[in-house]
């Protein structure tokens, strides 16, 4: 039986130091060279008004766990901007005000697939999952106060995987919409600040989680031995990647865009090339976990960055990773529906 698992069945199974584990693991295979990615595609079409329809999908290989996984995602996307701020949004264009992302798992000695997952849940925690363990091998040792930047729901997975790798004495959260930034320190268990300068001062972890396409933080503001992690690139300004004393990306391997002349997006048109970053401070999370190469000195500021600094941001294999470790506690569980296996499979040769 092939299962389906919905958002619901992964948030009744999937826990923060489980996705954390997985994925220390599959990036060790990555860096050791047993797993198998392939880097994001974007394909875009354009429909006016800044709205583009995005087909996204990626797919990798874990050798030692015998899976391999793909995750698509059919989107409708808004770039809007106002009072000197631009922003890029998804919309629930899907009947009834929804998404749509999946997660196909395979299991690579018998060709079928073992599950089809919603993505968003196991999106959410994997991104914070990824950002704790970066932080776990990269901040220095004891840290106790956290600054966050964004009261969305990827600042909450950040929070969340922080808490899993630290003892956090206190986390000072940010947002520039006052009603929103308290009810989200409320619901957190963090103290709402006045500024990004202000939730990033005196912080040992940086934690940027915004939806902007312009920076959210100024690199004067980083202080000697602070570990910054960052959702996507365009929350940072120049002079941060420069400041930076190591640039950790999940792979240098570059995404893809694909879109009709003269229609392309901001995301596409601004992408950064990690070749004009400085090659022999940037390194990937795999040699990091290996320990191949790390902070050298408790001065070292040290940035984790994905999409927008011109490497790849989620990785197949990392929702290989986390969509074996789901499957697995779904079926212990019994969650998820199950369909026919051979409605998967056929005679014909395709």
């Amino acid at each position: 039986m092939t299962l389906l698992i919905d958002n619901d069945d992964v948030r009744a199974v999937l826990s923060m130091r489980a996705c954390i584990d997985a994925l220390e693991a599959a990036f060790r295979e990555y860096a050791t060279g047993r797993a198998v990615n392939r880097p994001r595609s974007h394909t875009y079409t354009d429909l006016g008004g800044g709205r583009h329809y995005l087909f996204k999908s990626m797919d990798g290989s874990l050798a030692g766990a015998g899976v391999h996984a793909l995750r698509l995602t059919s989107d409708l996307t808004l770039e809007s901007g106002g009072n000197g701020r631009s922003r890029r949004e998804k919309i629930p264009a899907a009947p009834g005000g929804r998404y749509v992302g999946l997660v196909l798992l395979f299991d690579i000695a018998t060709l079928v697939p073992l599950a089809i997952l919603h993505d968003g849940e196991l999106q959410r925690i994997r991104v914070g999952a990824t950002s704790a363990l970066a932080a776990r091998h990269l901040a220095r040792p004891g840290a106790r106060i956290a600054g966050v930047v964004g009261a969305g729901w990827q600042a909450a997975a950040q929070i969340a995987g922080l808490r899993e790798v630290f003892d956090l004495e206190d986390v000072l959260v940010y947002a520039p919409t006052r009603d929103k930034l308290e009810r989200f320190a409320r619901e957190h268990d963090a103290t709402p600040v006045d500024s990004a300068r202000e939730a990033i001062e005196g912080a040992d972890v940086v934690a940027l989680a915004t939806n902007a396409y312009d920076p959210v933080l100024d690199a004067s503001w980083l202080e000697p031995g602070q570990h910054v992690g960052s959702v996507q690139g365009h929350e940072l300004d120049a002079a941060t990647l420069e400041r930076a004393d190591l640039v950790v990306v999940r792979s240098r391997e570059e995404a893809t865009f694909h879109f009709a002349p003269g229609h392309a997006p901001r995301a596409a048109a601004e992408w950064r090339r990690l070749d004009r970053i400085s090659p022999t401070r940037v390194v990937e999370l795999g040699e990091v976990v290996t320990r191949a190469a790390g902070r050298r000195s408790e001065g070292e500021i040290s940035l984790f960055t994905g999409g927008g600094t011109g490497a790849s941001s989620g990785l197949g294999i990392q929702f290989a990773a986390v969509a074996q470790v789901v499957y697995e506690a779904a079926r212990r569980a019994g969650r998820g529906r199950e369909l026919p296996t051979d409605w998967f499979t056929q005679e014909e040769k395709p």
